[in-house]
C-alpha cells in the first residue's frame, strides 16, 4: 500500500502524520539528512550554512516544532531589560538596552540569525545597546533587521552613523504608530501606542503576539477517501493550504487534518509613568477580547514598566480585569528581580580577589544577593514550575497559575526561559547563577596555585594602605571594540579627592558596571560627586555609554552639570538626542578636547575635582583622537601626581611629550606583541610598545588596558622581568599609586592560576609562527 513508511519520506512531511493504524511519527530535518546519507546522497550542510537566504525561504513555511521566551536581561543592578523570542527558523528581540550583546555572548545566544527588534520607547534604557548590538551582528553576517517601534528610530541611525558604521548591514525602520501590524509565517504582532496627555509626541508601544497556530496532523485515511494521491499536495495541506485536484475537486485542509492546537498568545506591556495610565486604561477593550477570545489563549505577560507602576493600584487592576489568572506575568526591573546575569564578571573578581582583596574587591552585589538568599550559595531556589494544558484540569491549572505567580515574584534572571511550544511554562534549568565556593575551587585545584597565594600574602603583609590615599584608578572596563563576558568595554574611574570622581571614556554599560561593583546607594553617591567626563574619541566602544550616565545623574539633581571634554564632533548626535528623544541639555557642559592643545584646562571648573590641570594632545588612531594629562594637586614623594591616558593609538611622539614625567601612564595595549602587523594596521598598539612608551616618557608606573577580546583572561607577556613597573588592568580593579609598586608581585600567582588559559595563548602563537613559516618558504620558492 503507498502509505508504508518508506513512500512517506517522499511527502517531505515535517510534522506528525496519522497513518492508518493510528500511529504517528515525525520526519525532522536531521532525519531527513541522516536518511540522505544513509541512501549515498550528500545534503551538503556547508552548502547551504553558505546561503542563508535559500534556507530562510525553504524554512519560512513551515510552523515550527519550538518557541520558547529567554530572559537575557532581567532589568536588575544595571543590567538591560531584554527578551528574546526564537524559534526553529527566526529570532526576535524585545527591547535592547545597554549591555544587551555582552549578555548575549556571555550565555551563547546566537544574534546571527536575529530578524526582527522591537522596541517600545526609542529612550536609552530600551535601544541604548542598539550601536553595539548592530556592529556586531553585522560582523555575524546578518544582512537585514527590521526595526520597530516609536517614531524617530530612523533619524537616530542616521544621527549614530558617524560612530557605527553600517557597511552590509540594512537596519529598516518601521514606525509602529503608523504601521501597527507585523506579520510572518510564525507569528503576528499588533502594536499598542500609549500616549501621555503631557507629552503626547512621546509614545510608548506595547506588543500583542499571536503564534500561528501549529496545524493539526494529517490523517492519511481522509486523505484517500478524498482521492489524493503521493505528492506535494500533501504537504500543502500539512501546512495548513486548501489544495485543487486535477479533476477539479476543492480539498480543504480542515477535512484531512486532526483539530489544531490552539494559538497561543503573549503581551509585552511598558508603561514608563503614571501619565500612560489613562491611555493604558483606553486600550482595556483590545486586552479584554484577546483574553475572552477562545482562538487564542494568552499565556505570558512580560512587564517592561518599572516597579513603580507595577504597583500602581491602578495598573494591578487593569492585570486583575483583562487576563486571567491562568496567565503567567513576568516582572523585568531592578526592585523584583535579584541578581544582573553577569556570573563571569563574578567569577574573575572571586578568583582575582585571592591575589589582592583590595585591589581585587568583590562585586557589591554578590554581598546583596548574599543578603537576600543566604542559604543558597548565591543561587536563588526558584523553583522550576509547569503550566499545564486545561482539558479537564480547569482548577489544577488555576492553583499552578496562582503558584507559578507567586514563584516569579522572587525573580527571574538571565537564562530564565518560557517554553511556549510545547507549552510547558517557566524553565529555570539554565538561570545563571552565581557559585562563588566552584570559583575559589577551580584555582585551588591547580597545581601550586596555594603555596604562590601564601608566599604572596607573607610578601604583601603589613602593605595595606587607608582608604585616603589619592587617585584611586578604578577600572570598569578594560576590553576593545565589543565587550566579552569578562572585560567590557573602556572606561576608567579615577577618584581624584575624598568627594570628588572623573570618567576617562564611557563605553556601553559603564553606569551598569558602577552599580554592580559599588552598590545601589554608594552609586547614587558617586553620580552626585561625578564632576567630568573625558571621552578619547568618538568610536561607539568610547563613548556609548554617555547617554544613560547623563540621565542617571540628572535624575539625582546635582549641583552643576557635568563637565564634558570631547571632541566637539560628538555635538550633533547629544543635541538631536536632547531634541527628540528627551532633555539632557542641562546635564553637561561641553568643553572640545581641541581646545585643550594650546592652553590647559585650569581654574575652578577643575580646581574642585582635585586637579591643577588638564591637557591634551592629538593621538595616531582616528581623525580627532586625543589622549589626556592630568596634573592632580596631590603630592607623592614631594611631586605634583600626573596621570597619563593614552586612548587609543599607535606609539606616539606627542603623546610621549604629554605624558613626560607620569607618575601613572594608562595605555592601551591591544594585541600582543607578534600581531604588531595587525595592530599597525588596526591603528592600535601591542604590549612592548605600550611598555616602550611608557618608558620613554619616564613614567614611574604604567597599567596596560584596552586588550583585543581574544584575552578574555591574562593577555600573552612578555618576560617578568619587563613587568616590574607594569601592571594588567582587569574589569573592577582598583589601585592607588602604591598599590602599583607591589603589583609586580601579583604575577607568579596570577599566571599559575590562569596557565591553562595562557598555555592556549601559547600554542596559538606558535601555530600562527609556523603558519607565517611556510607563508615565507613558499614565497622563496
Amino acid at each position: 500500500m503507498w502509505l508504508s513508511v518508506l513512500k512517506l519520506q517522499r511527502f517531505g512531511l515535517h510534522g506528525p502524520i496519522r497513518t492508518v493504524t493510528g500511529r504517528s511519527f515525525r520526519m525532522s530535518s536531521t532525519t531527513v539528512t541522516a536518511a540522505a546519507k544513509d541512501t549515498g546522497q550528500q545534503m551538503q550542510p556547508a552548502k547551504y550554512e553558505r546561503q542563508p537566504n535559500v534556507l530562510r525561504k525553504k524554512l519560512s513555511s513551515v510552523v515550527p516544532g519550538s518557541v520558547n521566551l529567554q530572559v537575557l536581561g532581567a532589568g536588575a543592578n544595571g543590567a538591560p531589560s531584554a527578551v528574546y523570542l526564537f524559534t526553529d527558523q527566526s529570532r526576535y528581540l524585545f527591547n535592547c538596552g545597554e549591555g544587551t550583546q555582552r549578555l548575549a555572548h556571555e550565555h551563547k545566544t546566537r544574534l546571527s540569525r536575529l530578524e526582527q527588534i522591537f522596541v517600545t520607547r526609542n529612550t536609552w534604557t530600551s535601544v541604548g545597546g542598539l550601536p553595539g548590538l548592530a556592529l556586531t551582528i553585522q560582523d555575524a553576517g546578518v544582512r537585514n533587521v527590521g526595526l520597530h517601534g516609536p517614531p524617530h528610530l530612523d533619524t537616530m541611525l542616521q544621527s549614530m552613523r558617524r560612530f557605527v558604521v553600517l557597511k552590509n548591514l540594512q537596519m529598516q525602520t518601521i514606525d509602529s504608530t503608523i504601521c501597527s501590524q507585523f506579520e510572518d509565517s510564525i507569528l503576528s504582532v499588533e502594536s499598542v501606542v500609549l500616549r501621555s496627555e503631557q507629552q503626547p509626541e512621546r509614545p510608548v508601544i506595547s506588543y500583542i503576539c499571536k503564534l500561528k497556530p501549529r496545524p493539526g496532523a494529517l490523517n492519511l485515511v481522509k486523505c484517500v477517501e478524498q482521492g489524493l494521491s503521493p505528492g506535494p499536495l500533501l504537504g500543502q495541506l500539512k501546512n495548513g493550504q486548501d489544495v485543487t485536484l486535477p479533476c477539479g475537486k476543492v480539498v480543504r485542509s480542515v477535512d484531512v487534518t486532526e483539530p489544531g492546537e490552539t494559538a497561543l498568545s503573549f503581551v509585552f506591556i511598558d508603561v514608563p509613568s503614571v501619565d500612560y495610565l489613562a491611555s493604558l486604561q483606553a486600550q482595556s477593550q483590545q486586552y479584554k477580547q484577546l483574553a475572552a477570545s477562545e482562538l487564542t489563549e494568552v499565556a505570558l505577560v512580560v512587564h517592561f514598566s518599572p516597579p513603580e507602576l507595577t504597583d500602581h493600584v491602578e495598573y494591578r487592576q487593569f492585570m486583575d480585569d483583562n487576563f486571567s489568572q491562568c496567565t503567567q506575568h513576568i516582572h523585568l526591573n531592578a526592585a523584583v528581580n535579584p541578581f544582573s546575569g553577569y556570573a563571569a564578571a563574578h567569577r574573575i573578581q572571586y578568583q582575582l580577589h585571592q591575589l589582592d582583596p583590595q585591589v581585587f574587591p568583590l562585586l557589591a552585589e554578590s554581598a546583596e544577593l548574599q543578603q537576600s538568599c543566604p542559604s543558597t550559595n548565591l543561587s536563588h531556589s526558584l523553583k522550576k514550575t509547569k503550566l499545564e494544558e486545561k482539558e479537564g484540569k480547569e482548577e489544577e491549572s488555576k492553583s499552578l497559575s496562582k503558584d507559578a505567580t507567586k514563584d516569579t515574584e522572587q525573580g527571574v534572571v538571565s537564562m530564565t526561559s518560557f517554553h511556549l511550544r510545547p507549552k510547558k511554562g517557566l524553565d529555570r534549568t539554565l538561570e545563571s547563577k552565581l557559585t562563588p565556593e566552584e570559583y575559589i575551587k577551580e584555582i585551588n585545584a591547580v597545581p601550586g596555585v596555594s603555596e604562590l597565594l601564601a608566599q604572596l600574602k607573607s610578601e604583601t603583609q603589613g602593605s595595606q594602605e587607608t582608604d585616603d590615599s589619592y587617585p584611586r584608578i578604578i577600572f570598569l572596563g578594560t576590553g576593545s571594540c565589543i565587550p566579552n563576558k569578562t572585560r567590557n568595554v573602556s572606561s576608567i574611574l579615577i577618584q581624584t579627592a575624598a568627594n570628588a570622581f572623573m570618567l576617562f571614556d564611557c563605553g556601553e554599560g559603564t553606569h551598569g558596571q558602577i552599580v554592580r561593583l559599588f552598590g545601589r546607594e554608594r552609586t547614587r553617591e558617586i553620580m552626585r560627586q561625578l564632576q567630568a567626563v573625558y571621552v578619547s574619541h568618538l568610536h561607539a566602544d568610547h563613548h556609548i555609554g554617555l547617554i544613560a550616565l547623563l540621565s542617571e545623574r540628572q535624575q539625582l539633581e546635582p549641583e552643576q552639570p557635568l563637565l564634558l571634554l570631547a571632541p566637539r564632533q560628538i555635538e550633533p548626535w547629544l543635541q538631536f538626542y536632547n531634541r527628540q528623544i528627551e532633555s539632557i541639555a542641562d546635564a553637561y557642559t561641553l568643553v572640545a578636547n581641541g581646545e585643550l592643545l594650546e592652553h590647559p584646562l585650569t581654574g575652578e571648573d577643575v580646581e574642585r575635582l582635585g586637579i591643577a590641570s588638564i591637557a591634551t594632545c592629538l593621538v595616531r588612531h582616528c581623525p580627532n583622537a586625543f589622549g589626556v594629562s592630568l596634573t592632580l594637586q596631590a603630592q607623592h614623594e614631594g611631586a605634583p601626581i600626573k596621570v597619563t591616558y593614552s586612548g587609543d593609538t599607535m606609539p606616539c611622539d606627542d603623546l610621549v611629550e604629554l605624558g613626560r614625567n607620569s607618575t601613572v601612564l594608562i595605555h592601551e595595549a591591544t594585541m600582543e606583541d607578534d600581531l604588531e602587523e595587525e595592530a599597525r594596521i588596526k591603528t592600535h598598539s601591542t604590549i612592548s610598545q605600550a611598555i616602550q612608551q611608557g618608558r620613554d616618557m619616564q613614567a614611574k608606573h604604567i597599567i596596560l588596558t584596552h586588550f583585543s577580546q581574544r584575552y578574555a583572561k591574562c593577555p600573552r607577556l612578555p618576560s617578568t622581568e619587563d613587568m616590574q613597573h607594569v601592571a594588567i588592568a582587569f574589569d573592577n580593579m582598583q589601585v592607588t599609586v602604591e598599590d602599583l609598586r607591589q603589583y609586580h608581585r601579583f604575577y607568579p600567582a596570577l599566571l599559575a592560576m590562569y596557565a591553562e588559559y595562557t598555555e592556549e595563548l601559547e600554542q596559538r602563537a606558535v601555530k600562527r609562527e609556523l603558519k607565517q613559516e611556510r607563508k615565507r618558504k613558499l614565497a622563496q620558492t
